[in-house]
């Protein structure tokens, strides 16, 4: 009947013995006992995700108990993050912007990225529909950040993802100068791929949105090589043996059921191969691919939104 001791239990069986049904048991277990203490429901909530439970499902269990997820910041925002996974941007900007956020260690650039994600994924519905100008103003929003997401904008954060999407506005609204400038802005920091580990790592899935704005530019060579580029990163990498340095500035999570940074890795280079792959065209291989991240990774953001984008 003590629910601290079936919380650890679940920590033993996930860590230690790596039976995941069976620390999922524990850890619903030690929810059910305690279920007012924000840390058991954020902890069961990470669990589920490891064990594969669908993204609705995971929102409807913080929906029932949401007075308690907006007394903790981190399960606060895996409930926005879950909206945003479902399609429901509008509801996860209206959370965004009613809650003031305190930064903690581990959570570095997480509530802003979902902020970014839910404006520039709800100007890409007003597109779809032709309200351009104001997707172009939601599109605009996404670079600056507001006071009360509790953090500032790193420096090297790349913009090209709404800059491309500006573009594609511009053009909607026929305004094709408008539209080249965008397109030309989306390019302007060229880099090459990188790997990610820890929270000012900068994902090098932007590339691909500079691959389509130098296709809007006429520039094929230059968006071919960048999809290549994407493509043999990940295959290069995807085996690497990756780990944490002792002396890292923050980890990615703080979590008591942690993914191996090997493990994130491979998944890393699955989606950039994956990117690289829609580019080039080889549409099956990049499906499958996605398809196979979330089969292990349910709430893997990048692969949800670019099956959304191969429709």
């Amino acid at each position: 009947e003590f629910a601290m001791a079936s919380r650890n239990l679940a920590i033993y069986y996930y860590n230690k013995e790596h039976d995941i049904p069976k620390a999922l048991d524990y850890m619903k277990k030690a929810f059910e006992l305690e279920s007012t203490y924000p840390r058991f429901l954020l902890e069961y909530n990470q669990l589920l995700e490891k064990a594969g439970a669908a993204n609705e499902d995971r929102l409807l269990l913080l929906s029932e108990h949401l007075d308690m997820v907006k007394e903790k910041d981190a399960l606060y925002l895996d409930y926005i993050t879950l909206l945003n996974l479902t399609g429901q941007f509008e509801q996860a900007l209206k959370h965004l912007s009613s809650h003031q956020f305190h930064p903690w260690e581990g959570g570095e650039g997480k509530v802003s990225k979902q902020y970014q994600y839910a404006l520039i994924h709800r100007a890409i519905q007003l597109i779809k529909g032709g309200d351009y100008d104001a997707a172009v103003n939601l599109l605009k929003a996404s670079k600056t950040y507001p006071h009360n997401l509790g953090e500032g904008k790193l420096p090297g954060t790349q913009d090209a993802m709404a800059d491309y999407y500006i573009g594609k506005a511009f053009l909607g609204k026929q305004d094709v100068e408008s539209a080249m400038q965008y397109f030309h802005m989306a390019v302007q920091k060229e880099e090459t791929p990188s790997s990610v580990l820890y929270y000012n790592d900068q994902p090098s899935d932007f590339i691909f949105y500079q691959a389509l704005a130098k296709e809007e530019l006429k520039d094929t060579a230059g968006a071919k090589k960048c999809y290549h580029q994407l493509l043999s990163f990940g295959q290069k990498h995807i085996f690497d043996e990756v780990d944490f340095d002792y002396f890292a500035v923050s980890l990615p999570e703080i979590e008591v059921f942690p993914s191996h940074p090997k493990e994130r890795n491979r998944l890393y280079c699955m989606y950039l191969m994956a990117l690289g792959n829609i580019g080039l065209g080889h549409i099956s291989e990049a499906r499958k691919l996605l398809e196979d991240i979330l089969a292990e990774s349910p709430g893997y953001q990048g692969a949800i939104e670019h099956l959304e984008h191969l429709k």
